[in-house]
């Protein structure tokens, strides 16, 4: 059976059921589904939201399909503290996608005047706002010289029933496809992918040249060939077993008003003349399930850390090949924090993993280096070590007006801003020891021994 999104929650509701809570009263899809989100998050709990019954929708909403590393971790099948190296591993073995002739989410086809994006639930998570916006959305293009597939996620507004304003950053693969495009005065053809399998996801967003095609690396994450289908106005391959696919163009010259919108870092971007998408088909699965990220909340910021992590573990790795492990936090929006451990055996190797992680990783605003027997993953351990083993006079380095985010609402123009890295690790000798119980009394002292009404 191909990995789906609807496979992916069968399979939670069957084997881990505490993952997955279902809204079966009614609820709208302008700020009410945020409303319930905000009241989850404060509470810490992450589970697949499934919307059943979204007011003025033709189907449910699933939002949190990757809010937490567990979840996550459950789809790539190991512990959350292996998602980065699991990532490279599945990375480095891509599988080419194999054409089929039937598709589910061709089962059904609007083109031309059936085209109406105000009959898909799209939803409007904020009062800043200025439209709904496609947040789950991945854009498929095709390099029109080589054929090689590129995917991304774009946030995209409606504008139209048959119109959407897309944002691109500067300089990435499907910005570079457009303005190649735009130089010819020829549309860029796109599809929109909705729906599908967090290990699509994942693999979708991997650090990949623009040589190597992404539906070969999605086809390694899932570990079965990616099987597409021909587009049904455009040429373009679309992935089969979507819940839904948008057809369209990115026309040349054209820029309309797109914006504001909440964005990741929890703050909303002002509106800015965008790129225009006309959309030519909408194809979908009989009663597709319509997937949504909630910009600024959890899963928005966790989809993206692990491949950025597998991407900066690699690229410290070849300064500091003892590095143990990384983690992007929330706390750091999953791009402008990074924790990074090392087994530290000189004592240059702090700063070179912080010269090396700043250089791989144009996001990056700050950076704490910890020792081997730091867990990354624990926030508060992190910030112990800086506590006990960091010292600014020759601990801190800054680097001053580096390119950073654009999204960033405390960077200058253009995010330019100030890099900081912190080494908080140990001296290689004379250090103060720390407190430890022998190992023999902790393996043999459990605590559901001594007290079983705490288990």
């Amino acid at each position: 059976m191909p990995k789906d999104l609807r496979s992916f929650i069968a399979e939670l509701e069957s084997r881990y059921p505490e993952e997955v809570a279902r809204v079966t009263k009614p609820i709208a899809p302008r700020y009410e589904i945020t409303a319930l989100l905000t009241q989850l998050e404060k509470q810490k709990r992450f589970p697949l939201l499934f919307c059943e019954n979204v007011e003025g929708a033709d189907a449910p909403v699933v939002i949190n399909a990757q809010a937490s590393r567990k979840l996550m971790a459950l789809a790539l099948e190991c512990q959350p503290a292996e998602l980065a190296n699991r990532f490279s591993e599945k990375q480095g073995k891509p599988i080419a996608p194999v054409e089929v002739e039937t598709a589910p989410v061709h089962e059904v086809v609007k083109t031309g005047d059936d085209v109406d994006l105000t009959k898909v639930p799209l939803l409007t998570h904020y009062d800043v706002n200025a439209a709904p916006y496609i947040t789950a959305g991945i854009v498929v293009a095709a390099d029109p010289d080589t054929g090689v597939r590129n995917t991304s996620y774009n946030r995209l507004m409606m504008a139209r029933k048959r119109e959407l304003r897309i944002f691109m950053a500067i300089g990435r693969h499907l910005w570079t496809l457009h303005n190649k495009m735009e130089l010819r005065n020829e549309p860029l053809p796109v599809a929109i992918v909705v729906g599908v399998h967090p290990l699509f996801s994942l693999g979708a967003q991997a650090f990949t040249p623009s040589t190597e095609d992404e539906y070969a690396v999605i086809g390694g994450m899932m570990g079965e060939a990616l099987r597409v289908a021909k587009a049904k106005t455009l040429p373009v391959l679309v992935p089969a077993d979507a819940e839904m696919v948008i057809e369209g163009k990115i026309l040349p010259k054209v820029r309309r008003e797109e914006g504001p919108f909440g964005e990741f870092t929890g703050h909303a971007v002002s509106k800015d003349e965008r790129p225009v998408i006309e959309v030519t088909a909408i194809t979908h699965r009989n009663n597709y399930i319509f997937q949504d990220v909630h910009a600024g909340y959890t899963e928005h910021k966790l989809m993206g850390a692990v491949p950025r992590e597998a991407a900066l573990i690699k690229a410290v790795r070849l300064t500091v090949p003892t590095v143990k492990n990384v983690c992007m936090p929330v706390s750091g929006n999953c791009r402008f924090h990074a924790y990074i451990s090392i087994g530290k055996r000189t004592p240059g190797q702090a700063k070179n993993a912080i010269c090396a992680a700043f250089a791989s990783d144009m996001l990056l605003k700050h950076l704490v280096i910890v020792d081997e027997d730091i867990d990354v993953f624990d926030e508060e351990q992190v910030l112990w070590a800086v506590s006990n083993r960091f010292q600014a006079d020759h601990g801190l380095v800054v680097i001053a007006n580096a390119q950073g985010s654009e999204l960033d609402p405390s960077a200058g123009p253009g995010g330019v801003n100030a890099k900081m890295g912190l080494d908080a690790t140990k001296p290689l000798t004379g250090f103060a020891p720390e407190l430890r119980v022998p190992d023999e009394v902790m393996k043999r002292i459990r605590l559901e021994d001594f007290l079983p009404h705490l288990r």
